[in-house]
């Protein structure tokens, strides 16, 4: 867990760091918009967890999750998949949450999410599930 804590200080001193104008629309201007292929999924940030609230991220095929991770800045060490949790998925702070919403992530709510996930899992299960390495 001594790299899963690491991971989480950099990202929480980064969001911290960051001005309250980059949350707008263009405060990422110049930056490229992740690749796309398939859809990719934002939850409401409502899990506590260390003083701040976390959403996840979902996609329809996990290389576009991986891909648009990366594309935020997300170290691959974050995902979390199969074997260690049924749905391929990256959790992220609020912030990270409003950047991915701007770079296209497609914001749901709870049933919706339900719904994605649902569809996520009998993939992952057909395949026999991903390591994420």
């Amino acid at each position: 867990m001594d790299k899963e804590d690491a991971d989480v200080r950099r990202r929480i001193r980064a969001g911290v760091r960051e001005s309250p104008r980059s949350d707008a629309g263009d405060g990422d201007r110049g930056t490229p918009a992740p690749p796309r292929r398939g859809a990719v999924y934002v939850d409401e940030a409502i899990w506590e967890w260390r003083g701040l609230k976390w959403a996840h991220l979902l996609a329809d095929d996990t290389d576009d999750l991986h891909r648009f991770a990366a594309a935020l800045g997300i170290h691959r060490t974050s995902y979390q998949g199969p074997p260690r949790t049924s749905v391929p998925h990256y959790d992220l702070t609020s912030y990270e949450r409003r950047r991915a919403i701007a770079h296209g992530a497609i914001a749901r709510g709870r049933d919706e999410i339900v719904a994605v996930v649902r569809r996520l899992r009998s993939p992952c299960a057909a395949r026999g599930g991903e390591t994420g390495s």
